[in-house]
């Protein structure tokens, strides 16, 4: 709610919604989050009551908006849509350009990895020499970044498109006459990506699924812009093969999106121990022994099944916890917290973790 400060929380880009302009603006400038300044157990205890209050509490947001780290599956989804953004930006405003499909089981950081494209693009075609008019700058909206809302049909994800970049329509307004004013939005803003979230509640294989996909086709005709896609198990649930194609090679869809697939981490792998050490470097506790989390590698491993999200929230809500109290990690903390659902259902503790 608008005019809110909590105790707890900063007037920040990051409380903003993401999926609505303002918000999306928000977050692209926002400045690098830097860390909190290292103190040693001394220079912590001689600070006034007050100071260290404020202290513990730049710790904890640091500690809650670090991010994102990079993993294998990071680097070749990023690489992927840079590439083929490169490609599209310089075809022809007519041909058809090639889509992209980030896809894979829940909390696999599938949604981190399209807004960090998204808003290194942004970043990096808002340039003085791309936009030398002042007056143009809130013109110019190179990136448009929506999610989906569950059993989604053509026209409530035109309005979804409108309401995002704020052209009036009523509710009432007929899909045609949404298609034509997004297309005037493409022109007058020069759009040039779009990102939509959670591609998984089109269903497919329904017939309002169908019509949203055929929908979204369009839009990626008449717009010319590139279309990334995010969504839980997408190839599983039949979106990128269109219902009553006998194969892909009849599909459309199928051959105008990139399939980037994300997958949890290997277990003992050395990405997955390169990403606790990754982690570890970002947290300030005045007691943490470095080196802690890859020995424990195999215990997080199998609390989060080499899973991202998990992994992450078990690690910032530890850390968290730490501030102000042990000021450090360790195997019986890890073993102890809790977990989502799903993790704590898939978690296979092997007798080797105990201690």
């Amino acid at each position: 709610m608008a005019g809110i400060l909590l105790p707890f929380q900063t007037a920040s880009a990051d409380d903003q919604n993401i999926y609505t302009y303002e918000g999306w603006r928000a977050y692209v400038d926002a400045p690098t989050l830097e860390p909190p300044p290292r103190m040693t157990r001394a220079a912590y205890e001689a600070l006034s009551t007050h100071v260290r209050a404020e202290y513990d509490e730049a710790r904890r947001l640091y500690i809650m908006r670090f991010g994102p780290l990079n993993t294998p599956d990071m680097q070749v989804v990023k690489l992927a849509i840079k590439e083929q953004l490169e490609a599209n930006i310089r075809a022809p405003r007519h041909q058809v350009k090639v889509g992209l499909v980030v896809d894979g089981h829940a909390n696999l950081g599938k949604t981190t990895i399209a807004k960090a494209v998204g808003r290194q693009f942004e970043r990096r075609v808002r340039g003085p020499g791309t936009v030398p008019d002042p007056r143009a700058h809130d013109e110019f909206v190179p990136v448009v970044h929506v999610t989906l809302q569950r059993d989604t049909t053509p026209k409530g994800l035109a309005q979804a498109i409108c309401d995002y970049l704020h052209v009036p329509h009523r509710r009432d307004t007929t899909e045609p006459v949404l298609v034509r004013a997004i297309y005037r939005a493409v022109e007058r803003h020069r759009i040039l990506l779009f990102v939509v979230d959670d591609i998984h509640f089109l269903q497919a294989r329904s017939r309002g699924g169908q019509e949203t996909s055929n929908f979204m086709k369009s839009l990626m005709t008449i717009t010319g812009a590139t279309f990334v896609y995010v969504g839980v198990d997408v190839e599983q649930m039949g979106v990128l093969q269109e219902h009553g194609t006998p194969t892909l090679a009849s599909s459309q869809t199928a051959s105008r999106f990139i399939h980037l697939p994300v997958r949890p981490m290997e277990k003992g792998s050395e990405a997955w121990r390169r990403l606790l050490r990754a982690v570890e470097g970002h947290l300030p506790l005045l007691d943490h022994e470095a080196g802690t989390l890859e020995r424990c590698a195999d215990l997080l491993y199998s609390r989060t099944g080499g899973s991202v999200g998990p992994l992450m929230n078990l690690l910032r809500t530890t850390a968290l916890r730490a501030v102000g109290g042990e000021e450090r990690l360790d195997h019986r903390a890890l073993r102890a917290a809790r977990m989502d659902y799903r993790s704590t259902m898939e978690g296979n503790l092997e007798d080797g973790d105990a201690w």
